[in-house]
């Protein structure tokens, strides 16, 4: 694929020495091996272990959600997203607290670094969405989207895999061999040439609407979109440095159409780095960034009233 005429100019004749090994890591939690009946399972443990996540699956998903496991019986409502939905580091997730305030029974599908790849890539925790009265969908992850410039993990979508030979076209320059995460790669594209790198917003923009309205497609109840963050949705900007790269108030628009409800909520508290929250000894950049107990209790109290409002 050619680049825009009068664009930045690819160096051919060398690769990037760029390192990505010098910077942090999109996720800074470290990992242990837990033995499963059916193979490994992957546990998240950063010095959290005094909350308990209770790790269950549900219709014979291949990923883990956050426990205690809930019969899947009469009228429930799902929550999908992911680290912000899973309740990282709280004691209580929206889903919890949702739970006592609505009647139908709520279930946490919030997965750890996933986007809506993941979802549509497992037969399990889509049909778990789809057997719900209501499904609450965070809104997230459009850079972290399969399309046909990048691949990502089918299950932890934060994870690049492989470049398409389109993006190695668009830019001969860049040596991917150190890529390991979406955003060092696309932090890299963006610094090597911000006029070539629109193409790739384009590109998961696209790719990311197309499977969220496909994500909608296969639920039979009552949608509700949500934006949960620390700041309001970019009117246009796709910058690296946004909350949810490439996510704009246009793009998140055209989904309108498909929702029962577009809800968001910009907590003025946010970081789990407040009282009530543990534990206290994690990395302050990784509290700052997930939403603490207040953030939580915000957006359930906003989706109790919607949710009221639709059955």
């Amino acid at each position: 694929m050619a680049w825009r005429a009068g664009g930045c100019k690819a160096d051919r004749s060398s690769a990037s020495n760029f390192s990505f090994s010098s910077l942090k890591t999109e996720s800074v939690q470290t990992f242990l091996r837990v033995k499963k009946e059916g193979g490994d399972m992957t546990v998240s443990s950063m010095g959290d272990r005094s909350i308990d996540y209770v790790p269950c699956r549900y219709n014979g998903s291949r990923l883990y959600f956050r426990g205690p496991s809930k019969a899947l019986r009469g009228s429930y409502i799902a929550c999908l997203g992911g680290c912000d939905v899973y309740g990282r580091y709280v004691d209580q997730p929206l889903s919890d607290i949702l739970n006592g305030l609505v009647a139908p029974s709520v279930i946490n599908l919030g997965v750890e670094n996933a986007g809506v790849d993941a979802y549509l890539n497992d037969a399990g925790a889509l049909s778990t969405a789809a057997g719900a009265s209501v499904a609450i969908i965070q809104m997230s992850g459009c850079h972290n989207t399969s399309n046909r410039f990048y691949t990502v993990h089918p299950r932890r979508n934060d994870r690049f895999l492989k470049a398409s030979s389109r993006l190695r076209a668009l830019y001969p320059e860049m040596d991917f061999t150190e890529v390991h995460f979406t955003r060092h790669l696309l932090g890299r594209l963006e610094e090597i040439c911000a006029e070539r790198f629109l193409e790739i917003v384009d590109e998961a923009q696209r790719a990311w609407r197309s499977r969220m309205v496909q994500l909608m497609r296969h639920l039979s109840g009552k949608t509700v979109l949500l934006w949960f963050a620390p700041r309001p949705l970019a009117e246009d900007s796709c910058g690296m440095e946004e909350v949810d790269p490439f996510l704009t108030s246009s793009l998140v628009g055209t989904l309108q159409p498909h929702a029962d409800r577009m809800v968001s909520v910009v907590p003025e508290t946010w970081g789990v780095c407040e009282a009530g929250t543990s534990p206290a000894d994690l990395q302050s950049a990784r509290l700052a960034q997930l939403p603490g107990t207040g953030a939580h209790q915000r957006v359930a109290e906003v989706l109790a009233k919607e949710i009221a409002a639709l059955v």
